[in-house]
């Protein structure tokens, strides 16, 4: 019903707004001698397609040694397989032989619709299947039990419900927004990624929205299927006989084979969930750590309150870039587009946030010279009032620096190419496209993250110098100086992973002329970093570790605390 009303406002708006009838499909070639080639490989392909897959239903419909849960669900999967491959192949071989490229409107969206159902029900389906094996090899005496006639119609009937939803939703949702970029679909069937191209600019953003939502259902089917796996491995690596083992392997590698396939053919769905779950693994883990600072009274001490400051500027440093640049905009359409005005504000925001997570690491370090130099000395020094002055310094550097690196931009004249040879808005990207001298904006480049950047590394250098020579010379406990060097050993690890890159970014490769080797320290301190922080302070520091447990616990458990 939401399918045929979203359909019946889309054709609506479609009639109002355009008399486009028809898509126009993106051909294998042009050359008819080609076209009949194509033609009759796609037909064998085809062919041999629906002769397994009808032969695999055929034997497990007439030999009843076969019906058992795993063949039940084999059948069904060949089912969909079949319905897949003859939602987009045939209409292919028929623009190839007739020499025409056009698809109808309700044709389309015929297409979209049941290739989502198929597609979105086979992935449902291979997360049953894996359920299945793990069942069947971890739990075998309660294999009858779980996995009975009834539940095995259940889950089925599960996996083609979800396929009907998820299809019905997207193509409901697609269909009723406008196409007003042409009826050119680059690609050889209808599909929602190449129709999004040709949406008006302003009218996908729901489309987005569902397209997040089921990459996260997608990757909670992908985390299911490894964890089956995982218990699979470990229960299989315990059985002592060799034979038994290949036996039991045997039963899971079709399986494993089509789920890889199946992974890495779906190119557009890989990427988009591989940035998304950078981008969510650094959001939550950054979250998380504030949150367990900010509740745990424990914590309230100078170096939890610069961490909880480091989480906070890591939040917003990947999300200045990677939502609009690579996660969203890169994946939607052929060319990434920003205005001049938010490709300023990109910026803006990427250097107060970089330049004052250097400051802060740099002021953590004296942090920790004096918790671990001058203990005696350490509430005096590092009192509530000291740390709010700090922190403050150390935003309001950043926003001095982004300011000035902001307006020089800003003032230069812009000719020719607007194709940035970057994945975000950055200085030296900009610069290349200027019309006329850049000397003077590449030399208050060089002297400003020059002195910024250099005089927070000296000084976290030099933190970390008398740190050690006062634990190598001054503490003789080999156990003091390890807890000493414990609290130390994260800080560390972030500082490299933050600095190496960065100086080597701004100061050791060639000003103002960006290239794909620029993209690599980039992507380190920009992306890697804030989804690694998180994880460094809370494996290696057992404050962070203990106060983490207590607060799942308290959420996930509230009646055992």
């Amino acid at each position: 019903v939401v399918f045929l009303w979203k359909m019946r406002i889309g054709l609506k708006k479609m009639s109002n707004q355009t008399t486009m009838t028809e898509f126009l499909l993106l051909g294998f070639s042009d050359v008819r001698e080609l076209q009949i080639l194509y033609f009759v490989m796609f037909l064998v392909l085809y062919l041999a397609a629906l002769m397994w897959n009808l032969l695999i239903i055929t034997a497990v419909a007439l030999d009843h040694h076969l019906h058992t849960p795993m063949y039940f669900f084999l059948v069904n999967l060949a089912i969909l397989d079949l319905g897949c491959i003859s939602v987009t192949i045939p209409k292919s071989m028929a623009n190839s032989l007739m020499n025409t490229k056009s698809i109808s409107y309700l044709g389309c969206a015929t297409q979209v619709f049941f290739f989502l159902f198929f597609v979105g029900a086979d992935f449902s389906l291979l997360t049953v299947m894996a359920y299945d094996r793990y069942v069947a090899i971890c739990q075998p005496l309660h294999y009858e039990r779980v996995m009975n006639r009834g539940a095995c119609v259940q889950v089925a009937a599960s996996a083609w419900v979800s396929g009907i939803l998820n299809s019905t939703l997207h193509t409901g949702n697609i269909f009723a927004i406008s196409f007003s970029r042409g009826n050119t679909v680059d690609q050889f069937f209808c599909e929602i990624p190449q129709l999004l191209k040709l949406a008006s600019s302003d009218s996908y953003l729901i489309e987005t929205g569902l397209l997040v939502f089921s990459a996260c259902l997608l990757l909670s089917c992908f985390v299911l299927i490894i964890v089956s796996y995982v218990q699979i491995f470990k229960t299989v690596l315990g059985i002592p006989s060799e034979q038994g083992r290949l036996k039991v392997f045997s039963t899971c590698l079709p399986h494993l084979i089509v789920v890889s396939l199946f992974i890495c053919t779906g190119t557009f769905i890989l990427h988009f969930t591989v940035f998304l779950i950078i981008y969510l693994a650094a959001v939550l883990g950054n979250l998380l750590i504030i949150m367990v600072i900010t509740l745990d009274h424990q914590l309230h001490t100078p170096m939890y309150f610069f961490l909880g400051n480091l989480s906070i500027l890591d939040l917003c440093y990947i999300s200045v870039t990677v939502p609009k640049s690579m996660m969203l905009s890169g994946f939607l359409s052929e060319h990434q587009t920003i205005s001049f005005a938010g490709c300023l504000a990109q910026l803006h925001f990427f250097h107060l946030l970089g330049s004052s997570e250097s400051v802060l690491l740099a002021v953590m370090a004296y942090d920790r010279y004096v918790a671990i130099c001058n203990p005696l000395r350490y509430r005096l020094v590092m009192s509530p009032q000291a740390c709010l002055l700090l922190a403050a310094a150390t935003w309001s550097t950043g926003f001095l620096h982004a300011l000035i690196s902001t307006v020089m931009t800003s003032r230069l004249h812009y000719c020719g190419s607007n194709l940035i040879p970057h994945f975000f808005c950055d200085i030296k990207p900009l610069l290349s496209l200027a019309c006329g001298s850049t000397y003077l904006n590449l030399t208050i480049l060089n002297v400003d993250a020059g002195v910024l950047g250099l005089s927070s590394f000296i000084l976290t250098l030099f933190s970390y110098i008398y740190i050690i020579s006062f634990l190598l010379l001054k503490v003789h406990s080999r156990e003091s100086r390890r807890k000493a060097f414990s609290t130390c050993a994260s800080h560390l690890t972030v500082v490299s992973l933050f600095y190496i890159p960065t100086l080597g970014n701004y100061m050791i490769s060639s000003p103002g002329f960006p290239s794909e080797r620029d993209m690599i320290p980039t992507l380190m301190y920009s992306i890697i970093t804030p989804v690694l922080n998180p994880l460094i302070y809370t494996l290696r520091n057992e404050e962070v570790k203990t106060a983490l447990k207590k607060f799942l616990n308290r959420k996930l458990f509230p009646k055992r605390t």
